[in-house]
């Protein structure tokens, strides 16, 4: 028997408060990181290559998000299957969807590639809008990247699975030593070598590679379920349309951000009077705040993902029900905090990263609008981690996709039409707002096929 084997499953038993503490806090450490990995990047590219190379370098940010969603469709999709196969004992089924998610994995790296061939020069050149010389290193920074992606997804893949198995602190240990060593390689590449943009890719790709090979090592030497020795086992086809199917939501979600940043532009563009460069300015300064705020609740919803998925693979419904309730209340909590801060502080929070008065007081009109329901964010959120955790992919889909695609995108384009540009700034919002009220009807429906009370709770009340 493997130690893996006789290892006691950490989620389906002990406080349930401790072990969200205990699951949720390394992964939003390492969320944290990955903040800082991108702030301090941008600084290196800025000082030492200059604002043309961070120019070309955002530029590729549609095309990197792409590759972030790509990793998340499949490491997702897998984690997913696997808490509620290790959660059942099922060992030889995670085995095989171990195997399935690194075959996956390895496939989309080619395509993508294959991709960058046949259309990557030309897509890169009209993003620079024809200026050969920014074309030129966003096509260096991507096609770097994207050579070096089936690394990046088979990493992505395989601290997915470390979160699965419980070993949270091995997790967040590889993470934080990838974004650290990321910081290292690319200050020596960059301010060093002189590498430019090239050397940000490299940095990244050398941080991964050590960060894979320190995962691979542990497995070997522990001798743990889920090893190497699958992929031979196991065919590498293994369950792919549970992944995609179970990954999809999320995956999504990633493209959605890409999509509703550029049409936010694009709107502004056509509906925006004056000042057009400082409500651009103040929008990035947004963007950033809102993304810190998201990485804590991001990290919150994996940990409730796997805790809730080997709870409800084991039948433990009331620890299921009980994990929902107590992400349901610590996301509402934190929203609602971030809500009153953001709204009071909008103005001083501007003013932390410019000293423009003007772009100061965009922030200060635009920020209050853009949270005025982020308390509701959070349970939504957490409702749609729910069911993807139980495999329900269908109502995961529904509520993680229709904000970005069918709500905020038409809100984006119509209510400036008839509101002008702050109706730019009120789509997230009217997005909020109907999700809740979707939220309600998926629950309404949940809860008329099955026994589940509000849709959710599986538990017979004593």
């Amino acid at each position: 028997m493997s130690q893996d084997t006789a290892r006691p499953n950490m989620f389906t038993a002990g406080p349930l408060g401790l072990t969200l503490v205990k699951t949720a806090l390394p992964i939003i450490f390492v969320m944290s990181m990955n903040g800082l990995l991108t702030v301090v990047d941008a600084m290196f590219i800025g000082i030492f290559i200059g604002p043309d190379a961070l120019s070309a370098v955002t530029l590729m940010f549609p095309a990197y998000m792409l590759l972030v969603a790509t990793a998340t469709l499949v490491s997702s999709g897998m984690s997913s299957l696997l808490a509620r196969h290790l959660g059942g004992g099922r060992t030889e089924a995670a085995r095989a969807v171990f195997s399935g998610a690194h075959g996956l994995a390895l496939l989309a790296g080619g395509l993508l590639t294959s991709a960058l061939f046949l259309f990557g020069w030309e897509l890169t050149l009209i993003a620079a809008d024809g200026d050969d010389s920014i074309a030129w290193m966003s096509y260096t920074y991507i096609s770097i990247t994207i050579w070096c992606s089936p690394l990046l997804f088979v990493l992505a893949v395989n601290s997915d699975a470390l979160r699965s198995e419980g070993r949270i602190a091995l997790m967040a240990g590889t993470s934080v030593f990838v974004s650290l060593a990321n910081i290292v390689f690319n200050y020596v590449l960059i301010a060093i070598f002189e590498l430019g943009v090239a050397g940000t890719a490299y940095g990244t790709a050398l941080a991964q590679m050590i960060a894979l090979a320190v995962i691979i090592f542990y497995r070997l030497r522990a001798r743990t379920a889920l090893g190497p020795g699958n992929l031979l086992r196991f065919p590498l086809n293994s369950d792919w349309t549970s992944i995609l199917a179970l990954g999809a939501p999320q995956s999504l979600s990633f493209l959605g951000i890409a999509i509703g940043s550029a049409s936010t532009f694009a709107v502004l563009q056509r509906f925006g009077g004056t000042g057009y460069e400082a409500t651009v300015a103040a929008f990035g300064i947004i963007t950033r705040i809102m993304t810190f705020v998201y990485l804590p609740l991001l990290g919150l919803t994996h940990a409730l993902q796997a805790m809730i998925g080997n709870n409800f693979g084991a039948q433990l419904w009331q620890r299921s029900d009980n994990t929902l309730r107590l992400g349901l209340a610590t996301s509402l909590a934190y929203c609602a905090a971030a809500q009153v801060i953001l709204t009071i502080f909008a103005r001083p929070i501007g003013l932390l990263f410019v000293e423009d008065e003007t772009v100061a007081e965009e922030v200060a009109r635009i920020l209050p609008i853009m949270v005025a329901l982020l308390f509701s964010a959070g349970p939504v959120f957490v409702i749609a981690t729910y069911f993807q955790a139980i495999g329900d992919a269908l109502r995961a889909a529904i509520l993680s996709l229709v904000r970005p695609y069918l709500i905020f995108l038409p809100a984006l384009w119509v209510l400036p039409v008839y509101m002008g540009e702050v109706g730019i700034w009120w789509a997230g919002p009217v997005a909020d707002f109907l999700v809740v009220v979707l939220t309600i009807a998926v629950l309404a429906q949940s809860a008329r096929r099955n026994t589940a009370r509000w849709g959710l709770f599986r538990a017979v009340p004593t």
